[in-house]
């Protein structure tokens, strides 16, 4: 069970190259501010709860962003088996309002399977370095480039858009990531009710979706159908 799967939908998921009617360029102003917060939620497993995590967007000055989301198991497999994850992002905001990673860790422990990834982003060589286990992938950046966990800020920045595409560094090269505006409901959360607009993963099917409310940077639900038909769903409980 990968929680932090649902983390890099790049949801939800910056500000890449797109030439079609009403996407954004990785260069256009015309977004919302940052503002810090701190977002805690349930990880749900058919139907049930099977973990928790916490999302926070720290300002560290001069333009400079910090993104940390934990994720641990507390019921089911995911507490037998120790799931604790960890994503630490941190990236800038450049003079024309774009996003762009810096550096990105990402840490599982678990008692079947652990893992580790960190991308270095050389922006004066224009060069992403991945260390995914022993093996080191290089590859050259394109402007705005981010990391998978940053999509979901990205996203909530541009969230008036009917299309989004953002350029997210992946494991071996740059994967664009487009998001498509889909319907606008009321969903019923344990943070409370909000007006939601439900954001699709469109350059790969079945990838997930995230929802967002004006004013709200963070995601309010994250969902991914798994293989097995049952869908991971990351439900808001609090924000500040």
């Amino acid at each position: 069970m990968r929680f932090l799967v649902l983390l890099g939908l790049a949801v939800l998921p910056l500000l890449a190259s797109a030439f079609e009617p009403n996407s954004r360029s990785p260069h256009d102003a015309a977004s919302e501010p940052l503002k810090p917060f701190v977002a805690s939620y349930d990880v749900k497993r058919g139907g049930k709860v099977i973990g928790e995590a916490t999302m926070t967007l720290s300002d560290n000055g001069d333009r400079q962003w910090t993104l940390v989301t934990e994720t641990r198991g507390t019921a089911g497999m995911a507490r037998l088996l120790g799931l604790d994850v960890r994503e630490a992002s941190e990236f800038v905001v450049d003079g024309q309002s774009a996003l762009q990673s810096t550096n990105y860790r990402y840490k599982q422990d678990a008692t079947l399977k652990s893992k580790q990834r960190r991308i270095e982003f050389d922006w004066q060589a224009n060069e992403a370095r991945v260390t995914d286990k022993d093996e080191l992938f290089r590859y050259a950046l394109q402007a705005g480039s981010i990391d998978r966990q940053v999509v979901a800020v990205a996203l909530g920045r541009s969230q008036r858009l009917e299309n989004n595409t953002f350029p997210v560094a992946a494991k071996e090269g740059i994967e664009n990531q487009r998001f498509e505006r889909r319907e606008t409901r009321s969903l019923n959360l344990p943070a409370g009710r909000y007006d939601a607009t439900r954001f699709e993963r469109t350059d790969k099917p079945n990838k997930g979706s995230s929802w967002y409310a004006p004013g709200l940077l963070a995601p309010l639900q994250i969902e991914q159908l798994q293989k097995d038909g049952n869908t991971i769903v990351m439900e808001l409980k609090a924000i500040r």
